[in-house]
């Protein structure tokens, strides 16, 4: 199940995949910060800084994301930009 949280204030997007409690996050590109699990190193989810901005500049198909996921289907109908 996907959990999400957009901060449009500051415009970032917060993703989750599980639980992320046991968290911490790694910034592998600019803005883009990958979330795991302490002890698995499963991928928990995903904090992308500037999100709409790096959406409407097309710029989010440049990062490399562990997992697959369809912005416009799955986050931006759900967020309303």
């Amino acid at each position: 199940m996907l959990s999400l949280n957009y901060d449009r204030k500051n415009d970032i997007l917060y993703l989750g995949f599980a639980d992320k409690s046991n968290s911490y996050g790694d910034e592998i590109e600019d803005g883009f910060v990958v979330m795991r699990d302490i002890i698995t190193e499963k991928v928990t989810g995903f904090t992308i800084f500037d999100f709409s901005e790096k959406y409407k500049d097309n710029k989010l198909s440049d990062l490399s994301f562990p997992v697959a996921i369809d912005f416009d289907r799955d986050v931006i109908s759900r967020i309303r930009m």
